[in-house]
């Protein structure tokens, strides 16, 4: 989530109120390509209204690229660059709107692991990285079966959790705010729902339900 798709985020969240998703955990970057422009506002319009969702929101990295212009933001940085750009991130989101978020999903869901401890010193509940959805506390990550993740490109691939999914196993789905308009993740996720009974939740219930 991000101003800069502000108008396709609440198109997009529609349309998944409209198939019957009410429970997920919005992603928040807070410096969307290190570009004031994409910063959220406090008493903003697009801050109040994923606020009046009453949904989690976690934190997606801070800029969602590094200064080379790579989208795997945290995967080179050592633990001090990171803490450093964790906190920055907290400050932000913070300022914005006056809540903590409950975990930390890196851009791509692509992180060293020396990031959970990172995650852990800044008083985060969970992190996520690839398929491991890692509570931060002595209990067990939880995993999923397979992950499909949009980046808002014209095709989304399913092809290789096409096993899980008629075994009925546990899926990570990340949606983009372009979907709506981009590719068929809308219509995959409603053959999910409806014709192979999948149920959907945000990570934090996720964890409690696999706990």
């Amino acid at each position: 989530m991000t101003p800069f798709f502000e108008d396709d985020v609440v198109t997009t969240l529609d349309r998944l109120s409209d198939i019957g998703i009410s429970s997920l955990t919005l992603l928040v970057t807070p410096f969307y390509h290190l570009k004031k422009t994409n910063v959220f506002e406090r008493g903003s319009m697009f801050s109040e209204y994923l606020l009046s969702l009453d949904l989690e929101i976690a934190l997606h990295g801070y800029s969602h690229i590094t200064k080379s212009g790579s989208a795997s933001e945290f995967a080179g940085l050592t633990t001090e660059q990171a803490t450093r750009r964790m906190k920055k991130s907290l400050t932000m989101f913070l300022r914005a709107f006056d809540r903590k978020p409950t975990g930390f999903v890196p851009p791509l869901w692509s992180a060293p692991p020396r990031v959970d401890r990172v995650a852990r010193s800044v008083g985060f509940k969970y992190t996520v990285r690839e398929d491991s959805v890692k509570p931060l506390t002595d209990s067990r990550p939880c995993y999923v079966a397979a992950s499909i993740l949009s980046q808002g490109t014209r095709t989304i691939e399913t092809a290789d959790a096409m096993l899980e999914i008629e075994l009925g196993g546990p899926l990570q789905i990340g949606v983009h705010p372009l979907d709506h308009s981009m590719n068929n993740m809308i219509n995959f996720l409603t053959e999910l729902k409806d014709s192979l009974g999948y149920r959907f939740m945000g990570y934090a219930d996720f964890i409690s339900e696999m706990s």
